[in-house]
């Protein structure tokens, strides 16, 4: 993968941002695709750190490019519940002082 040696381009507006970080997510998806998991996880961050915006925008249009795949639906109620949080009657919210960042 010759052309997957990227130097940190010169700065010239959001263009050139976006479309760094695009490159660095469509090598990331090859490197993926043979089989290179930590070279590919390392392009992935460097994409996001370049542009979010631009790396979901490459992972969105390679789903559509693939319409058979889609994540499975959680199928049974512990995951379900694992994946939300309960509410019960009566329960109060805890006091302002005791919230913070991981509440």
């Amino acid at each position: 993968m010759a052309n997957d040696q990227f130097d940190t381009p010169v700065f010239d507006g959001e263009d050139n941002k976006h479309y760094s970080a695009r490159a660095l997510a469509e090598a990331a998806l090859r490197a993926e695709g043979e089989g290179e998991q930590e070279k590919a996880e390392q392009l992935f961050r460097q994409a996001e750190a370049a542009d979010p915006s631009a790396l979901e925008s490459v992972l969105l249009e390679r789903r559509s490019e693939h319409p058979g795949f889609s994540p499975q639906p959680a199928s049974k109620d512990e995951e379900v519940a694992a994946m939300s949080r309960t509410i019960e009657p009566e329960r109060h919210a805890p006091p302002p002082e005791a919230m913070d960042e991981n509440y």
